[in-house]
């Protein structure tokens, strides 16, 4: 049941910035009787998603030492882990309720990446990324791009002669593909591959990260690479049968894979506009659709192709058509891109005309071959408008033969096989500190780029207003962890967003850690000196770790007047905090499960008297409140039930998000500021989950909500 305020506005007292808002001010009051929500309820605006992942090579064998990110559907990175040597990841990561769906991106090529999972009734996601299948689990696949306006068709004029676009031999669009329950035709999973896939093992995936790792340009990490000397066509030096094997693709496109050939040395002439053209009789499709199962498409890592027998003295080129499957076909009038770099459309930019990088794997006897998909000059005219990243791995294939030493070396650079410099397990190309070993990875809360937010009524034990703007906190943790997925090092950034008081308030957290744990803090912010430190840092008599960013908000914010209620009046300039930067570090390196940001109780002093605690609904105080308050006035906790921080109505006095937080005015109560606030609180959350963030029709009222 929604409840209804019953207040009076005062024109004085939100013009005069001199009031006061204390125990004998008349304050908004709550009508008696109705429950805004059922008993237990905690007002969270999150839950706890628990995690169980695994990555595998295409023969169900462990892939260790992998950097994992959860991300939320919206980009932002919520949760980042190493695999261990059994190639598992488990955890917990804390989402807004409202989110139903995860992304799942180990950044790895070899494995699915930017993997859909949905989030099951009992919060819980389990997949396998990699493995025989190609992914299980909890992973929804990606949709087919099935594009009608892609005419597809078998040859296309360009530039100067006609070319011929086709299938292998005796294969059409008709009959090129599965057509099953588990491949169905629109996946373009061809049939005829061969029939036993390769192993590609976790050394051979190491190597082509080392070489071509994720969102880094080559040009910066093996320059070598690009040189004009190094070749990416495969020349023929023996008679010998060829085969093509999919590694993986981390596209956006749903792109086709292609090849000619050509007497070596004697090359296509480019023509004038640098079209593929010139001498090019006929482009033979490898894979029509070369996007992975889950990924919109249906090939698997070591899917295999023999696309011939040649003769020495035969160079191969390939050629990827991007975004061309239809979905019942090739699209043969978009953009393409050769290995022969003089066919690329950089016209402006020869040293962009490269969309290929070429390496021989002397280990696995194969030449690994990566493509840049996009325009490197003008993204314009790629599909959607995408940027190219320049990291080359957007297709990863190998060519093998069935004659050994039957490809030249000849300009072809060697692999790079990595390297874990600082030993500490973590490949280089995937540790954050590579000459560290005691740190690995860092991660954040809620993101690198967001902040969450805690917002207060500071008048405990009695009623607010119910405004939640006495005192809004915006907060972001950066973890810094090892390769054992334990936290070293905690950075925690604290903001005053508003303070709708007169109270001078302070703000604490207590970590789910002994104090003992703690090695030292540094950087609070103290201007009111209430607080005593322990030699390390944490607050003394304490058991368990509390730190203080703040023992009142005018350490951080002030209006310049000196007035009170800071950015909660229309009438007065929006005032920017400064930010309290404390830095944690920990005697021992702590398991990041028990660092879960979800068991961090964060809680308000107020006005500088260090008993008055007020914590989120359910949480238990510290050590240091004053016991007796409990049950007194509007309060309505049971110690011995862990009954704490709601009142006789079950209203809380704090309330956290994990983004952002929009306050409402001074004296403008939450419920009539969000207009679905009662009935998620009746509902006991299951209700309008996004009442906070939609801005649809029918959430809020705009005119009771800070915008400046």
């Amino acid at each position: 049941m929604k409840s209804n305020f019953t207040y009076a506005l005062l024109a004085a007292v939100v013009a005069l910035s001199a009031c006061k808002k204390d125990n004998n001010q008349p304050t908004t009051e709550v009508v008696p009787g109705n429950k805004i929500a059922p008993d237990g309820f905690t007002f969270s605006t999150t839950k706890n998603v628990t995690l169980n992942l695994s990555l595998k090579t295409n023969n169900d064998q462990p892939i260790a030492g992998v950097v994992v990110n959860v991300n939320l559907p919206t980009g932002q990175t919520i949760f980042r882990g190493l695999t261990t040597s059994s190639g598992v990841l488990q955890g917990t990561v804390t989402v807004p309720t409202s989110v139903s769906q995860l992304v799942i991106d180990p950044a790895y090529v070899g494995v699915i990446r930017n993997a859909q999972a949905k989030i099951t009734a009992s919060n819980t996601i389990t997949a396998t990324l990699g493995g025989k299948d190609g992914y299980s689990g909890d992973i929804v696949a990606d949709q087919i791009n099935m594009v009608a306006s892609k005419a597809a068709s078998s040859t296309k004029t360009n530039g100067l002669v006609l070319t011929d676009y086709s299938y292998p031999t005796s294969y059409s669009s008709s009959n090129a593909f599965i057509n099953t329950a588990t491949y169905p035709k629109n996946l373009g999973r061809p049939v005829y591959l061969e029939s036993a896939a390769d192993v590609i093992d976790a050394s051979l995936l190491s190597y082509i990260n080392a070489s071509l790792p994720e969102g880094s340009k080559v040009q910066d990490t093996h320059p070598a690479y690009l040189a004009s000397t190094a070749t990416s066509t495969i020349n023929v030096t023996k008679a010998t049968d060829v085969y093509v094997t999919f590694v993986s693709e981390g596209a956006q496109y749903q792109s086709t894979l292609a090849y000619y050939t050509y007497k070596t040395g004697f090359p296509p002439v480019f023509n004038v506009v640098g079209t593929l053209a010139g001498g090019i009789d006929k482009i033979t499709y490898v894979f029509p659709n070369a996007s992975a199962y889950g990924s919109g498409g249906g090939l698997k890592a070591g899917d295999k192709v023999k696309i011939g027998n040649f003769a020495a003295g035969t160079s191969i080129a390939f050629v990827l058509m991007q975004d061309a499957w239809t979905g019942s076909g090739v699209a043969t009038g978009g953009q393409k891109f050769s290995t022969d770099a003089g066919f690329n459309p950089e016209l402006l930019s020869p040293s962009l005309r490269k969309h290929t990088v070429t390496l021989y794997d002397d280990v696995h006897n194969a030449f690994i071959t990566g493509f840049e998909d996009c325009n490197r000059q003008t993204p314009a005219t790629n599909v959607n408008g995408y940027a190219a990243d320049d990291d080359f791995n957007d297709l990863v294939f190998y060519t093998t033969t069935s004659v050994n030493d039957a490809i030249s070396q000849d300009g072809v650079p060697a692999v790079d096989k990595g390297g874990d410099t600082d030993g500490d397990g973590v490949q280089d190309v995937q540790d954050a500190f590579p000459n560290d070993p005691t740190r690995a990875y860092i991660t954040y809360y809620p993101s690198s780029s967001t902040y969450a937010n805690i917002a207060f009524e500071d008048n405990w034990p009695k009623k607010g207003d119910y405004d939640l703007n006495d005192l809004v906190v915006s907060y972001r943790y950066t973890f810094t962890n090892n390769a054992s997925n334990q936290v070293v090092d905690l950075k925690g950034e604290y903001s005053v967003a508003a303070s709708g008081a007169s109270f001078h308030n302070g703000f604490g957290v207590q970590l789910p850690v002994n104090a003992s744990a703690v090695k030292s803090v540094s950087g609070q912010r103290a201007i009111s000196n209430y607080i005593s430190l322990a030699a390390n840092g944490v607050e003394a008599g304490q058991t368990k770790a509390v730190i203080v960013p703040f023992d009142n908000h005018e350490a951080l914010v002030k209006n310049p007047d000196g007035a009170y209620f800071i950015n909660t009046l229309a009438t007065k300039d929006k005032v920017t905090s400064s930010v309290a930067t404390v830095n944690i570090s920990f005697t021992s390196p702590v398991a990041a499960s028990s660092l879960q940001v979800s068991a961090f109780n964060p809680f308000l002093i107020s006005d500088m008297r260090r008993g008055y605690e007020i914590h989120l609904p359910g949480f238990a105080p510290t050590d240091k409140v004053t016991k007796s308050l409990f049950g007194t006035d509007d309060d309505a906790s049971v110690e011995a039930s862990g009954k704490y921080y709601v009142s006789k109505e079950n209203w809380p006095w704090a309330i956290s998000f994990s983004g952002a937080y929009s306050h409402p005015f001074e004296l403008q109560p939450i419920n009539s500021a969000y207009l679905r606030f009662g009935e998620w609180a009746s509902s006991g959350g299951v209700n309008f989950t996004d009442w906070y963030s939609n801005t649809g029709s029918g959430y809020r009222d705009a005119s009771k909500i800070y915008n400046k």
